[in-house]
């Protein structure tokens, strides 16, 4: 008997990546556009090294426009590492971005956030990063951390340096970051080694990952692009993640728009592996639409998720890690229309297969931040993940025998198959309420922000875990004075140093 049922299919799952938006025929369709786009239109390329890496390769090059044959992408491609993998604080080996695995966590540098206490709008500060960090830590569905708001209240020389330490003295998850230019990554860089104990280590397990983002359409700056050469030289994991919007930076059509956003993202990594072949890319692409009446981009529109759909199969198609965007919303306020919205696009993250989902807990069309949010999407997330986890198929879930002992008209809740298995098989959201109306109205008939608000007070109230030590925050501190004292000299690119 014991053989005969567990011959059925063990786990039937909602995996990532079941979901396929578009035929294999037309990703193919796309991706071929790519390439014509990139060998008729060119980019432009704004760094002299990165051009003399594509002219040395064989790419056609007059000026700062570049057109990149086919072969060179096609190359790019084969020799970007299919898996990469995502360290904590400690070095421990936690997010593995390869084929169907998904993670979710937080986007970057809003300028406006939502204060705990007043509830008004207001810029972001220093303490909102802190108080992020604090949260994301707590948040179990969380995955990796990045600091949200752009603190308005430190120099904005070295904000990006400052959102690090705050972020790594209160999270030890997986750190996703931002940087303004070379000197600013190089002093991350530098900062990371210090955790990791030496850029060899950070090389092996890298605690961060950069951002990296061409300007739509078809421009690769020079202060980007010299980030991502970097990146490349010290084995940093970076995405090249177009934020191009249709019918704004893009076409208004969405294929005309992802295959223009899949070029730009192809000749970044183009550049990327000339520099060092094998180097950790994560291929992406932050596509959304114009709203033609609000004139805003549309993080909480039905088409994002259908973009990032796309993506996610573009990705398998090039066998590469994905960059995606889920948990955001177009809503001011933490209500209805920010629920429904972030998880929408979450939801088809996960579906799609992409392997790291930034943006949670962005509202305001990509301008505010929440803590409250970061609880709701936790939650969120978590429903997400018991849909992704399936369902064991086997003689003991069966429990064949327990039903026929029970029989008809009996009871489970005090049976002990019952105990052993109601944990993992039901998924408890800490925040989402379940009381019956009479408990509820005895409770104080609190509804979800409020609830929220609570704990993300308690939280950043409480005595927080440091997760680096004294003597770690003061080498951060140093390399932060050394950042600024190469500032007050100019320096600011590659050939500055």
């Amino acid at each position: 008997m014991e053989d005969q049922w567990n011959m059925l299919v063990n786990k039937q799952k909602i995996a990532g990546g079941c979901f396929e938006y578009l035929s294999q025929e037309q990703i193919h369709v796309i991706h071929m556009a790519s390439l014509e786009i990139l060998e008729r239109t060119g980019v432009v390329v704004l760094d002299d090294e990165a051009l003399a890496l594509l002219a040395e390769a064989g790419a056609h090059v007059e000026g700062n426009r570049v057109r990149i044959p086919a072969k060179l992408v096609e190359d790019a491609i084969k020799s970007a590492p299919p898996k990469i993998t995502l360290c904590n604080v400690d070095g421990e080996r936690k997010l593995h971005l390869y084929r169907n695995n998904v993670y979710y966590g937080l986007g970057t540098d809003l300028p406006k956030f939502i204060d705990p206490y007043s509830g008004e709008i207001r810029d972001t500060v220093l303490k909102d990063v802190e108080d992020v960090a604090k949260i994301a830590q707590y948040a179990v569905n969380i995955d990796f951390v990045a600091n949200l708001g752009l603190a308005s209240d430190v120099s904005q020389d070295v904000v990006d340096l400052y959102h690090f330490k705050a972020m790594r003295s209160y999270c030890g998850k997986p750190n996703w970051i931002t940087a303004t230019d070379y000197g600013n990554m190089k002093a991350l860089i530098d900062m990371a080694a210090v955790n990791a104990g030496g850029y060899d280590q950070l090389r092996l397990n890298p605690t961060i990952g950069l951002y990296g983002e061409p300007i739509s359409p078809l421009t690769n700056s020079k202060e980007a692009t010299q980030k991502l050469l970097l990146c490349a030289e010290y084995g940093i994991p970076v995405t090249w993640a177009s934020g191009i919007i249709a019918g704004g930076t893009g076409p208004a059509t969405l294929a005309g728009t992802i295959a223009l956003g899949n070029a730009e993202g192809l000749s970044g990594l183009v550049i990327h592996q000339l520099k060092n072949p094998g180097a950790p890319f994560i291929f992406g692409l932050v596509g959304s639409t114009m709203d033609m009446k609000a004139s805003i981009s549309c993080y909480g529109g039905a088409e994002l998720p259908i973009i990032h759909a796309v993506v996610g199969q573009l990705a398998k198609f090039y066998n590469l890690p994905c960059y995606g965007t889920g948990g955001c919303s177009d809503s001011n306020a933490i209500d209805v229309q920010a629920g429904v919205e972030s998880t929408f696009s979450n939801m088809l993250a996960a579906l799609s297969g992409t392997n790291l989902v930034h943006d949670n807990a962005y509202l305001g069309a990509g301008l505010i931040g929440s803590l409250e949010m970061i609880l709701m999407n936790s939650d969120i997330v978590g429903y997400i993940k018991r849909m992704e986890k399936g369902i064991d198929v086997n003689e003991e879930t069966l429990c064949l025998d327990l039903i026929d002992q029970v029989g008809p008209g009996g009871q489970y809740m005090t049976q002990t198959h019952t105990f052993q298995h109601f944990r993992e098989e039901t998924y408890y959201p800490e925040f989402m309420n379940r009381k019956q109306y009479q408990a509820w109205q005895i409770a104080g008939s609190e509804d979800i922000r409020t609830v929220l608000n609570k704990k993300a007070r308690e939280i950043i109230e409480s005595d927080s875990e440091l997760f680096v030590d004294e003597a770690v925050i003061r080498e951060y501190d140093q390399i932060i004075r050394r950042r600024e004292r190469e500032i007050a000299e100019g320096k600011h690119h590659r050939e500055d140093f």
